[in-house]
């Protein structure tokens, strides 16, 4: 027996009361291993619907989390029937047809060749089936877009195609070599097989076919590509009666750019396109060379003479009917050659294609008898409504 009288008895109850927190740090310890775990998909999926539940009638964030799920699912909806369905059917249009909400079409560069002794470059794009076809109304220029080179950022500029609109598979553009010029560079470094993108059209002049009567083309070398495309859909179109003057603008009579086109053109539709050429030297070029002085080739800067033997008059007579007909004339320059022609562009208000006030309208043409709505300076058709 103890000696404090409370033998073993004594000592089982001590044991049993001392305090001991092992069992609370085990199950503390337990519970941070599993924060730290990664739960299981299963487990995560089980509780998405309780997880979204919560979060939509939250007092504080459920009204914001309801606005962003409803604009996310719309967006991913929306965007799911643009790409099946409006890109499909955009993919089957023309491209000159084509929404300007469709994606950037990527061609694909086949060729490049200089034109003989100018700094005029034709590059030569395949398009992404054998079956495109650019499909635009003369005359008419497209966005062209270069891709991101060396991490310069892309460059955008309008360019004139001067390949059949029906043509498939393939476009063609001729384009002034510049130098200083960022577009130029980066067109002049394309590689065959590297990718430029083609954007919006846009119809620069309003042709329409057996409207006209006459026309008469007045243009430098960067405004090559509109004498080249207007030409191709004449030669193409013989049931249009249209005919057509032009007078090309060349610093001198030796390697004139794309001149064995032009004069291809008006072999082949005699009576119908006829080709002049105004240079400023003559670079010893004679009548052995093809140049005829006041004849097909004319010297000097353009004046009241060389527009009456070269563009069609102020006004024609039809012999048969007796009616008259106003023609058009066509002018793509430098504000240096139109001022004294007709004045300068005026971009002012061009809503549509009108050509500016009538104070605008000055120079020989007028004194010549030309009306202003009969004179057409290239470079007013950046309108909404010129977009195709």
């Amino acid at each position: 027996m103890s000696p404090r009288g409370g033998g073993e008895s004594g000592s089982s109850s001590h044991s049993s009361s001392t305090f001991s927190d092992t069992a609370y740090r085990e199950a503390q310890r337990r519970r941070r291993l599993q924060s730290h775990q990664t739960p299981r998909w299963s487990f995560t999926l089980q509780d998405l619907p309780t997880t979204l539940r919560k979060a939509f009638s939250d007092a504080n964030i459920g009204y914001a989390t309801r606005l962003t799920a409803f604009v996310g699912l719309a967006g991913g909806l929306s965007f799911a029937v643009y790409q099946l369905f409006f890109v499909r059917w955009q993919e089957n249009r023309p491209l000159a047809k084509r929404s300007r909400f469709a994606p950037l079409v990527p061609v694909t560069l086949l060729e490049k060749e200089r034109e003989k002794g100018s700094d005029m470059l034709i590059f030569r794009f395949s398009l992404p089936n054998s079956y495109d076809y650019c499909g635009y109304e003369p005359v008419s220029s497209v966005q062209v877009t270069t891709g991101t080179v060396r991490s310069m950022t892309p460059i955008t500029r309008w360019f004139t195609p001067i390949n059949h609109p029906q043509q498939r598979g393939i476009v063609e553009f001729a384009i002034k070599e510049r130098d200083p010029g960022r577009m130029a560079a980066r067109l002049r470094s394309l590689e065959r097989g590297d990718r430029v993108y083609l954007g919006r059209w846009m119809k620069e002049f309003p042709y329409r076919r057996n409207t006209y009567g006459e026309l008469g083309l007045v243009c430098t070398t960067s405004g090559a590509s509109i004498a080249l495309q207007l030409m191709n859909v004449l030669d193409k179109d013989k049931d249009d009666s249209t005919k057509l003057r032009f007078l090309y603008c060349h610093h001198t009579a030796k390697d004139v750019p794309f001149r064995s086109t032009f004069e291809g053109y008006a072999q082949r539709n005699p009576g119908r396109i006829s080709v002049n050429y105004d240079v400023m030297s003559l670079a010893g070029q004679t009548s052995a060379n093809g140049v005829r002085v006041g004849e097909n080739f004319f010297l000097g800067h353009i004046d009241p003479n060389i527009v009456q033997r070269t563009l069609p008059p102020p006004v024609i007579v039809n012999e048969a009917t007796g009616e008259s007909v106003r023609p058009v004339l066509l002018l793509c320059g430098p504000q240096s050659m139109l001022m004294p022609l007709c004045g300068r562009v005026s971009t002012i208000g061009n809503y549509t294609y009108w050509q500016g006030p009538a104070y605008k309208y000055c120079g020989f043409l007028k004194d010549m008898g030309y009306v202003r709505s009969q004179v057409y300076k290239f470079g007013v058709s950046t309108h909404v409504t010129a977009y195709q």
